[in-house]
């Protein structure tokens, strides 16, 4: 089996009490009109949830490969300097 395969098959687990926060920021983000930061924070939810809080058994399918680790973390940058820029180059909104 190739470790796409293998990836897409694999079961991770999300506690409840996580899932609860994420809905709080993001509800919060939204009732605001922040649609940006509200993507930002399912963009770092997801990361933090792929690697950090999962880290064991995302390492055990890739089977430690230090390639997968560096793409998944410079992908997770990528994502974070895009939504930089994004939040730095939003067109404004006059009233």
């Amino acid at each position: 089996m190739d470790a796409a395969a293998t990836l897409s098959t694999m079961q991770i687990g999300v506690p409840l009490y996580m899932v609860l926060f994420y809905i709080a920021i993001i509800s919060i983000c939204l009732l605001l009109g922040r649609t940006q930061l509200g993507l930002a924070v399912s963009f770092l939810f997801v990361f933090y949830l792929g690697y950090f809080h999962n880290r064991a058994l995302f390492l055990d399918v890739v089977k430690g490969s230090t390639v997968s680790s560096v793409l998944y973390t410079g992908l997770g940058f990528v994502l974070i300097i895009l939504a930089l820029i994004s939040f730095l180059f939003s067109p404004k909104l006059k009233k």
